[in-house]
């Protein structure tokens, strides 16, 4: 998709990027994918059920794109923990070489993300833009017998529905904006505070249904249309908007939390270093 970088006025986006930009990033393998879906598969056994590698994606992009650094032992039991115990860890998979494997084409995965989206780029579809590991549900329907097409749909539920194209990517990103709220308020600046707020309106916007006629397949151009034009521009807005938000994180730094304020002790108090000593003897002398 040869979708350019829209720019406003006031805006850079100009990255200091320049060993990234010589480094071509390449993505998981068809079959460490695979794997990836059997890991998933299992938890989501041991869990009830369980998010997609598509919702994960978009997960790990709204963490990178958060202004804090949350560490993987805050965000993985968010997403992934027992539901009985609520910690993630070696004890939800089939054994300590699942569990290792998993945390190793995960932060894969983290470290190409990472380079893509840190990439200076001008277009999608240069090789080093950030393309998301997706699939078209609709498309895979579309090609199912009739007889798979009916079983598929019984498995999925009356109350169910097919997701759209990069939908559950989109709701894996505002997963994080909603579990992590305070790491997405508005800055001061008014300026950064409107372009973030328009970046997160795109994803948002994209974490909808696709109600328009399909007119194009994004992923096989000799497939039958499953996806509206008006869609296929709003993925390309989406991905733009998490440029945007990790540039705004990068520049903007973690939020400063506000300081606590400790009562001074009097000066006959005993001093808070335990010394036993008077505070006006000690460290208030």
């Amino acid at each position: 998709m040869n979708t350019p970088r829209p720019t406003e006025a006031g805006q850079s986006h100009s990255t200091d990027t320049a060993d990234t930009a010589d480094t071509a990033y390449t993505d998981l393998s068809p079959q460490e994918l695979d794997e990836l879906d059997d890991i998933l598969a299992h938890l989501s056994q041991r869990n009830d059920g369980g998010p997609s590698w598509e919702f994960l994606e978009g997960y790990m992009a709204g963490l990178l794109c958060c202004r804090r650094r949350i560490e993987a032992d805050e965000y993985l039991p968010a997403v992934l923990a027992d539901p009985d115990s609520g910690h993630f860890g070696p004890k939800l998979f089939q054994n300590p070489a699942q569990h290792q494997r998993f945390m190793q084409l995960w932060q894969r995965r983290w470290e190409q993300v990472q380079a893509a989206l840190d990439a200076p780029v001008d277009a999608l579809d240069d090789p080093l833009a950030y393309a998301p590991e997706l699939i078209d549900l609709r498309a895979v329907v579309q090609s199912l017998s009739p007889e798979e097409r009916a079983e598929f749909s019984a498995d999925l539920g009356e109350e169910q529905h097919i997701p759209a194209f990069a939908q559950l990517w989109a709701m894996g990103f505002m997963a994080v904006v909603q579990t992590w709220p305070e790491e997405w308020q508005p800055p001061r600046d008014r300026e950064l505070a409107e372009w973030m707020e328009e970046a997160l309106d795109c994803i948002e916007a994209l974490s909808g249904d696709d109600l328009d006629p399909p007119t194009l397949s994004p992923l096989d151009d000799n497939a039958p249309p499953s996806v509206s034009q008006q869609r296929m521009d709003a993925y390309g807005a989406a991905l733009w908007a998490a440029y945007d938000l990790r540039e705004i994180a990068l520049t903007l730094g973690p939020r400063a939390l506000p300081q606590r304020k400790t009562e001074q002790p009097g000066r006959n108090d005993p001093c808070h270093c335990g010394s036993g000593k008077k505070f006006k003897k000690c460290h208030g002398a």
